[in-house]
């Protein structure tokens, strides 16, 4: 399946061609995230981790600040 993956922090935008039932936590490990402090957003909605990534998917990654 192909997907659109947008990296904010990165200023990037790939097109990505993924196995079926592909999650968002194997994603986030290909392009070599942490589950922790990272938000996917699917069409401007935050998706978790466990969700399966359809065919023509737009996603956004997004690294949450923390700390003080």
């Amino acid at each position: 399946m192909k997907v659109e993956v947008t990296m904010i922090r990165e200023n990037k935008s790939l097109s990505l061609e993924l196995p079926d039932n592909y999650k968002v936590r194997d994603l986030l490990k290909k392009l070599g995230y942490t589950l922790q402090g990272t938000v996917v957003l699917r069409d401007g909605m935050p998706i978790v981790e466990d969700e399966k990534i359809k065919d023509g998917d737009k996603l956004t990654i997004i690294l949450t600040a923390s700390g003080g």
